[in-house]
């Protein structure tokens, strides 16, 4: 997985329909979603891996980190690599309500 790209390179793979998947997380309150995408920013090499699932990275605003709940969807885009052929994964972290 491609750890440091320079931003015109990420914009490059971004004009590649093909190289581009869309992601969104959906379940109910509490199981996991933004653990989940913590975990996906730290194999990104976004965040650490030791913080993961505590973070709450995609929880932006102040109420959702006080209470510990998602309450806006929140965008991030990845860069992923398969078989040395990069991606660019535009995920969704959405609130369970």
């Amino acid at each position: 997985m491609p750890r440091l790209k320079q931003t015109e390179e990420i914009l490059k793979l971004m004009k590649n329909k093909e190289q581009i998947r869309n992601t969104g997380i959906i379940a109910h309150i509490d199981h996991g979603k933004t653990t989940l995408s913590d975990s996906l920013l730290a194999e990104a090499g976004l965040l650490s891996p030791s913080i993961a699932g505590e973070a709450r990275a995609l929880d932006y605003l102040e109420e959702e980190q006080k209470r510990g709940i998602t309450i806006k969807a929140a965008n991030i885009s990845l860069l992923h690599e398969v078989e040395q052929r990069p991606y660019v994964i535009n995920l969704i972290d959405t609130p369970g309500h």
